[in-house]
């Protein structure tokens, strides 16, 4: 495992999250799948939040994405691993894909709905371990063609590796880069409705950032140079791995 891939799928989660269609839906989705309200929002006889049932909520809610986002990391590197042999042109497709995507993410053109997300609509709470499980799986698949740009790239990342496990990681990472955003949301859900507003006019700004990802993985892919950025990270961490420094501390 490159230390590089592990850093994208983290950054790659964090900005799926911020991406319109799923920043714009946490809050309300945050307080269907618990019951309640934010305190501050709550008119005079509404239910206010609990703190431990929403963290509570949140945490099987994420487990619940994260174990589909995990199955198809596991499916794209188990489909890489049989199709090594065609390396180098799945390598140069992929970036090339990734390149596309990227000008898709930036508006150059807009040939199909990437954009758009397909809504699984809850029209009354699920309640319990089993419900907000549930409400997890549904919600990766639901949103999947919403995020799927970034998505796209480290499943192309785990496919290029061709290995099962490394698949799994890679897009663990991703789903923790997803779940912290709305982890810390579920941690201060009243809270979260402030800054929450002040930062929907710089979405644009994240879909510009998200398209430079990946026209810059696309490309790194396509000329066979994603080794490149190893090398400069790990003169950054003094010649060690990002898993090293992580898995092996030094004593």
């Amino acid at each position: 495992m490159e230390t590089p891939s592990l850093v994208i799928a983290f950054l790659a989660g964090l900005l799926s999250f911020f991406s319109p269609c799923v920043l714009a839906i946490a809050p309300g989705y945050l307080a269907v799948l618990t019951g309640t309200i934010p305190a501050k929002e709550a008119k005079e006889g509404a239910e206010k939040e609990d703190p431990k049932r929403t963290i509570l909520a949140s945490a099987f809610f994420i487990l619940g994405f994260t174990l589909v986002f995990v199955l198809l990391g596991t499916a794209f590197s188990t489909l890489g691993r049989l199709v090594a042999g065609w390396r180098a042109f799945f390598l140069k497709l992929g970036g090339l894909l990734l390149v596309f995507l990227g000008l898709n993410q930036w508006g150059v053109f807009r040939l199909f709905a990437l954009q758009q997300e397909f809504r699984f609509h809850l029209k009354q709470p699920l309640t319990g371990i089993f419900g907000w499980l549930m409400t997890g799986v549904t919600f990766a698949f639901g949103w999947t063609p919403c995020v799927g740009p970034i998505l796209g790239m480290i499943l192309t990342l785990a496919g290029s590796y061709g290995q099962v496990q490394t698949g799994a990681l890679l897009l663990l990472i991703y789903s923790l880069g997803l779940a912290l955003p709305f982890f810390l949301m579920a941690l201060a859900f009243h809270r979260f409705y402030g800054w929450y507003r002040r930062l929907f006019p710089y979405t644009k700004v994240i879909n510009w950032l998200s398209g430079l990802l990946l026209v810059g993985v696309g490309l790194l892919l396509f000329t066979d140079r994603f080794s490149l950025l190893t090398l400069y990270l790990n003169k950054i961490l003094g010649g060690r791995s990002l898993e090293e420094l992580l898995l092996r501390p030094a004593k």
